[in-house]
């Protein structure tokens, strides 16, 4: 049960910066390859006014770690206009100080005006950094553009400066540039400034009509040969989620790709995002479906986390953990509804979601961290948990991405047995927001709208997945939907343990709890160098089940910690994995999915 205690109206309210200002950005790219960008802030503090305290935020909305972009700053600098330096201090990790007594003016004409520069490092390409080189600019704001502690800063204005050789800029800023060859854009405060990616350079860029509305399509890195049409399969989705929820809640849209070997990821922001995909996989059909529903999850957030949204996502302290019980309600129920979108869009076959739902049950089945931490702590503990996995995770803790779209997935098999679905909890969910735009929801308001959609008996059950660690019998649940479970239950023989490889010799990379290595005392680390005496390298390791049996004992010889020691391991038999979910009755199954 929900117990949190959640401010009130009125204390919300006193939440808002009550001061405003107005600042204008500029950032300088002159030598990409040095991976650095000049920022440059002007601005008027108000008359009387003895200090400005400025920030850098510790982490961005949506991707909920502490990350400290202020490591990268350097050279800063502070000035009144007339070019006099200004009293400048650290006072925290992330904060910075002008003290106008402190500092020693020869000229205090104009001194209330001031510009603060510093240079940025930027060369990490994620969805939530910045990345500068010879090919490009991905600039991601909140490691760039510093705020003012009590102020609400209004209207600002960002201007861009790069090499010629770049010709295109890709945002869902407003372009308010007056000349052609200048780049200007402006925002309505600094949270939706700060909200707005850039890509610069010569990324493909293409572009469609939605309900009259521009979206905007910008493509960095290489793609091999494929026969998709990636720009029609987005507009497909854009047109489907935008008509299931009744609209487009924005002026333009734009979509940011980066095509990089071995990058995935997605960050979403109002009115555009910013996606991470591996081109080599557009080229098998399970991978481009998993790139469509990529797009669906980040699109979708358009909705649910940028609008309908937890109570504490805004407004944000950049400064402090956003701490909340309700991310399976932000990522949860989008990774429902990518997959879901993508059906309902006739994008993929019944036969092809239900294959995403085998391999998210799968996953699911694997993680015995499910049985000791609930979605709520799951949520709760993002901050040190999902966003910091190491070698343990799996076993004490569980994914709300992936637990809470499974507990939607069956939210939706169990309203469909009221001739209710999903679909109706997502009216809740919206007109509720269009109620109260800047509120927010708490787990309450929730669980309210889940009785009100499917009654009391509806909501209890959720609430025990969402709140517990009881486990769910999802077969049971499935098989009201006309689907059948169908399970691999061999006998091959299993280890218990992740590898990953250094060259030719094997590391154990995780331990499943309970598991063979678990009981046998391997530990994440150790380097197995034989079995029985017989050296074991990579490909020897790979063919393990060739050789080794279930329910047999080997002596493993391993080194830890640069010591030769050796366990005993009992090979246990390789736990039942879902093979199929198959369809047993197809006119419920589609009734369930697609109402």
């Amino acid at each position: 049960m929900c117990t949190s205690n959640y401010p009130t109206k009125k204390e919300f309210t006193s939440q808002k910066r009550k001061f405003f200002m107005k600042l204008t950005y500029k950032l300088i790219i002159e030598t990409p390859s040095t991976h650095q960008v000049r920022v440059v802030i002007q601005g008027k503090k108000e008359s009387g006014e003895k200090s400005l305290d400025f920030f850098l935020p510790r982490w961005s909305p949506g991707s909920y770690l502490i990350r400290e972009y202020s490591r990268h700053l350097s050279s800063l600098k502070a000035e009144t206009a007339n070019g006099e330096r200004l009293f400048l201090e650290q006072t925290d990790v992330s904060t910075f100080n002008i003290d106008w007594n402190k500092s020693e003016l020869k000229n205090t004409k104009d001194a209330d005006t001031f510009t603060l520069s510093y240079n940025v490092y930027c060369h990490e390409l994620t969805v939530r950094t910045s990345h500068v080189d010879d090919s490009h600019a991905f600039l991601h704001l909140p490691t760039l553009l510093m705020g003012v502690l009590g102020k609400n800063i209004t209207d600002p204005t960002i201007e861009l400066s790069f090499p010629p050789s770049w010709s295109k800029v890709s945002t869902g800023l407003k372009d308010i540039s007056v000349k052609r060859e200048a780049f200007i854009y402006t925002a309505k405060n600094y949270d939706d400034l700060i909200d707005s990616p850039i890509e610069i350079g010569c990324q493909e860029t293409d572009g469609f009509m939605a309900g009259g509305i521009p979206h905007d399509v910008a493509f960095y890195g290489n793609l091999l040969p494929h026969k998709e049409n990636l720009k029609e399969d987005t507009k497909k989705i854009v047109e489907h989620i935008a008509d299931f929820m009744g609209g487009y809640p924005y002026e333009k849209y734009t979509f940011m790709t980066h095509f990089v070997p071995g990058l995935y990821g997605g960050l979403e922001h109002s009115n555009s995002t910013a996606l991470q995909f591996d081109p080599t996989a557009i080229t098998n059909r399970k991978g481009y479906i998993n790139y469509l529903a990529l797009v669906s999850h980040e699109y979708f957030h358009t909705w649910n986390v940028k609008r309908i949204r937890p109570f504490e996502l805004g407004p944000f302290n950049y400064l402090k953990e956003a701490t909340s019980k309700l991310l399976w309600l932000a990522e949860g129920l989008t990774s429902l509804m990518d997959e879901l979108f993508i059906y309902r869009a006739g994008l993929i076959t019944m036969e092809e979601y239900l294959e995403m739902q085998k391999d998210n049950l799968n996953r699911y089945f694997s993680v015995p961290g499910r049985k000791f931490h609930s979605l709520d702590d799951s949520s709760f503990n993002s901050w040190i948990k999902l966003y910091r996995p190491d070698e343990n995770s799996n076993n004490s803790s569980v994914s709300y991405y992936l637990k809470g779209g499974i507990v939607f997935f069956a939210l939706n098999i169990l309203l469909a047995e009221k001739g209710k679905s999903i679909n109706d909890l997502l009216t809740l969910l919206w007109d509720d927001y269009k109620k109260h735009p800047e509120r927010g929801v708490n787990p309450e308001q929730v669980y309210k709208m889940v009785e009100e959609v499917g009654g009391k008996d509806i909501r209890e059950k959720f609430e025990v997945m969402t709140s517990t660690t009881e486990e769910i019998d999802l077969e049971s649940i499935c098989a009201t939907a006309g689907l059948k479970f169908e399970w691999d239950k061999s006998e091959s023989p299993w280890l218990g343990f992740d590898p990953e490889f250094s060259g030719d010799r094997v590391i154990v990379r995780a331990v499943t709890l309970d598991g063979p290595a678990y009981k046998a005392g391997l530990n994440a680390g150790d380097e197995i160098i034989a079995i029985n005496g017989m050296r074991v390298l990579k490909d020897r390791y790979n063919d393990y089940a060739k050789y080794l049996r279930a329910n047999e004992s080997y002596t493993f010889m391993i080194s830890r910690l640069a010591s030769l020691q050796t366990v005993t391991l009992n090979v246990g038999v390789t736990p039942a994995k879902l093979k199929a979910i198959t369809v047993a009755d197809k006119d419920k199954a589609v009734k369930v999915f697609n109402p």
